[in-house]
C-alpha cells in the first residue's frame, strides 16, 4: 500500500491522488487501505518515512567501484526520490499545523538516517585515498541541504544528478591548467 501510494505521490501532483487510485493500485479494497491509514495525509507521512528508509537501504547497499562512484550513485538516488516528492512535501506542508509538523518531523528523522548512510560512504571514500574530506558530518549536511534547496526551495526543475554529484566531488576550484585554446 505504500509503495503503491508513494508511487502516485511521485508521479501526481497531490491534489490528484485520491484513496480509490491508491487502494485500486495497491490491489486491496479502499475499506483495508482506511484500516491502515485514516487519511491520505497519514498515508503520505507514513510513505514518507519508509521511502526515507528504503533510500538510506539504498544508499548503503550501493554497489559502484569506487567512493566516488558510489557518490555519485547515491546523490543520483537522493535527488531523484525526493525531486519526485518535493511537490507533494510542498502540498502536506501547507495542509495546516499538525500535517506540517509531523511531515517535518518525519523528514528529519528520515534525513538522520540518510546523513549517517551518507557519512558511512564518505568515511569508507577517505579510509580508502579516494576522498579528501576534513568535515564528514559538514559535507553531509551540504550534500543533502543543496539537494534537498535544487529540488524544493528553487521553484525550478532540478538540475541533473552528475551536475549535483560533480560540484561535490569536484568543489569551486578551477582546473589546474586551463583547456586547451582556452584564452589565458
Amino acid at each position: 500500500m505504500l509503495e503503491a501510494g508513494m508511487g502516485l505521490f511521485s508521479g501526481l501532483p497531490y491534489a490528484a491522488v485520491h484513496m480509490d487510485a491508491v487502494a485500486a493500485a495497491a490491489g486491496v479494497a479502499k475499506p483495508t487501505l482506511y484500516r491502515y491509514f485514516p487519511t491520505k495525509e497519514a498515508l503520505f507521512i507514513d510513505g514518507l518515512a519508509w521511502t526515507l528508509a528504503e533510500l538510506r537501504d539504498a544508499i548503503g547497499a550501493i554497489s559502484a567501484t569506487g567512493a566516488p562512484a558510489r557518490l555519485r550513485v547515491a546523490v543520483g538516488l537522493v535527488l531523484e526520490r525526493i525531486g519526485a516528492l518535493s511537490p507533494a512535501l510542498t502540498a502536506i506542508e501547507g495542509r495546516g499545523a499538525e500535517f506540517g509538523e509531523r511531515s517535518r518531523r518525519v523528514l528529519r528523522e528520515g534525513f538522520d538516517g540518510l546523513r549517517g548512510a551518507l557519512a558511512d560512504l564518505l568515511r569508507d571514500g577517505v579510509a580508502e585515498g579516494e576522498l579528501r574530506v576534513p568535515d564528514i558530518d559538514l559535507a553531509v549536511l551540504m550534500i543533502l541541504g543543496g539537494i534537498r534547496m535544487a529540488v524544493h526551495g528553487t521553484g525550478r526543475r532540478p538540475p541533473a544528478s552528475a551536475s549535483v554529484a560533480d560540484f561535490f566531488l569536484d568543489g569551486l576550484s578551477a582546473p589546474l591548467t586551463p583547456p586547451t585554446g582556452a584564452p589565458r
